[in-house]
């Protein structure tokens, strides 16, 4: 029924129902995100309040104050507020934080400078949600804070003025990062400009890429509308940096690949200045300088990241890996700017959540990153005898640890890990969308699902098994998939490890130049 009211193929049907779009209603919305569905700002905690406030500070121009952190979604959640504040005659400047030398957040030393400031507003974004003192100290000296953030409360959190969180309540965004939050902050502000909130969008898209949030909800609308604007962004430095970058496409792989890792660099080597400039940039401003620092900033954190992966690596083989739920390594001469990318890989690579630290003098600071099955969030504050502070969400996490604590640490979250995880990681199973034919994969078919992008977390391309075939490599990433009577070009690694004779496959396909491809996502042994 779904596949007639829609006039698709009954197995693009069957996708959209194992997403839980089951309404020709609900289905089509997905197939065409708008901006006109977009849920109501003010639906979420605080935001009524914030507004409220934001509109009072811009009647009476009032100097308003935002901080930020200093990643991508922290960049681009600043940006699009302080251009939209700056549009609706705001007095408004922006600065970030730096991770190296002052830590997560608010420095207190900042809060004791703002004390004495002009400044009556403060905006904490993408930071503040667990900064309870901070806030304190800025209203007992008359400053009211507006917090926009996505990190989990954890007691006792921070009492804004406003806190548009929506882990602060029981209501919708939970999928929205901090970027985000402030386009919704954006929406709210700016009413009926929709020309003004569109020329948001790729900033938005960006930062919801780089904080690798679930395309769906507000999300999915947000990259969908966005994503098309990256590459060609008015912002001269974004379009200098996606042609320096070789970006060809409006493809969320494309993107997270080769635009977001040069843009997060300078923030995790500490200053963030270069990439906001390239965000903030005018035209007729000479921009190079900061392209060249960016360049250089990205090189230096590859070569530390392969350094850094490579010791990693070592380290879990000693540690016997098969035995620990929770990986969780560490390194004196490690940069603790690149520890959420090290632990990223090694979650990746090794199939369950990974914690990176990065020693110095009596403690450690690092992030973890966690496997969907585990809330490394909850792990954490069940171990908070052995830290000295943590935050994030289930996903990904910032921590301190002091080394006398570490090998605790470590006992702790395994005890923890171990009842959750072992019979996922002792048999760990792939699911796929269908089951067909290797004659079901055909043309027509294929380009439907491309409706289904963006792809990403929370919205993988769909998968098909396929049963009983024959895998043949031309290379290590290119081949056929055969089962007979039909070939089918297929590429991925797997080609190279495939076992030996017939077997089943789970697949992406897509289409490259008019063709179906096949790409490899798992190989087995038919089964019996």
């Amino acid at each position: 029924m779904l596949a007639r009211a829609l006039g698709v193929h009954r197995l693009t049907a069957q996708c959209l129902l194992n997403r839980g779009l089951d309404t020709p209603e609900a289905a089509q919305q997905f197939l065409a995100p708008s901006l006109h569905a977009l849920m109501d700002p003010l639906a979420l905690p605080d935001m009524a309040r914030a507004v409220v406030r934001l509109r009072a500070a811009l009647r009476a121009r009032e100097p308003i104050l935002i901080f930020s952190d200093s990643d991508v979604d922290g960049l681009t959640a600043a940006a699009i507020l302080e251009e939209t504040l700056r549009a609706l005659g705001g007095a408004v400047r922006s600065v970030h934080s730096n991770r190296i030398a002052d830590g997560y957040g608010l420095p207190m030393a900042r809060v004791r400078q703002l004390a004495h400031s002009a400044v009556r507003l403060v905006m904490l974004v993408d930071c503040g949600t667990n900064q309870p003192e901070a806030v304190r100290t800025l209203a007992a000296a008359g400053i009211d804070t507006i917090i926009v953030d996505h990190h989990v409360p954890i007691a006792p959190s921070a009492a804004p003025h406003a806190l548009v969180n929506p882990y602060a309540g029981d209501g919708p965004g939970r999928e929205l990062s901090s970027a985000g939050l402030a386009f919704k902050v954006a929406q709210a502000l700016l009413e009926e400009d929709g020309e003004r909130l569109a020329g948001l969008l790729d900033l938005a898209a960006l930062g919801v890429l780089a904080d690798c949030s679930p395309l769906t909800g507000d999300t999915r609308i947000l990259v969908a509308e966005g994503l098309p604007r990256i590459g060609g962004s008015r912002r001269p430095g974004l379009r200098a940096l996606c042609a320096a970058a070789g970006l060809t496409g409006p493809s969320t792989e494309q993107v997270v690949r080769k635009v977001i890792p040069p843009l997060n660099a300078g923030g995790r080597l500490g200053d963030a200045a270069a990439v906001w400039h390239l965000l903030r940039g005018e035209d007729g401003e000479d921009l190079s300088p900061w392209m060249r620092r960016v360049t250089e900033d990205h090189a230096r954190t590859r070569a530390l990241h392969r350094r850094h992966v490579d010791e990693a690596h070592e380290q879990v083989n000693r540690l016997h890996f098969r035995d620990e739920y929770v990986l969780v390594v560490s390194g004196s001469d490690w940069h603790q700017g690149l520890m959420g990318p090290l632990a990223s890989q090694l979650a990746e690579r090794y199939g369950r959540p990974a914690i990176a630290l990065a020693l110095r003098d009596d403690a450690g600071v690092g992030s973890g990153r966690s496997v969907p099955m585990f809330n490394l969030l909850d792990a954490l504050q069940g171990c908070q005898e052995h830290l000295v502070q943590f935050g994030g969400h289930a996903q990904a996490c910032g921590l301190m640890v002091r080394k006398d604590h570490l090998a605790g640490l470590r006992a702790a979250l395994n005890a923890r890990a171990q009842a959750a995880l072992q019979q996922g990681l002792a048999a760990p199973r792939r699911t796929a969308d269908l089951a067909v034919r290797l004659r079901d994969v055909e043309v027509g078919w294929v380009g439907e699902v491309e409706r289904f992008a963006p792809f990403g977390r929370g919205n993988a391309r769909p998968t098909v098994l396929i049963r009983d075939v024959v895998l043949e490599a031309r290379s290590m990433q290119t081949g056929w998939v055969r089962d007979g009577d039909l070939t089918m070009p297929a590429r991925g690694r797997l080609l190279a490890e495939a076992p030996a004779g017939r077997c089943d496959v789970v697949a992406a396909p897509c289409l490259a130049r008019g063709e179906v491809m096949l790409t490899l996502v798992d190989a087995s042994a038919p089964a019996p």
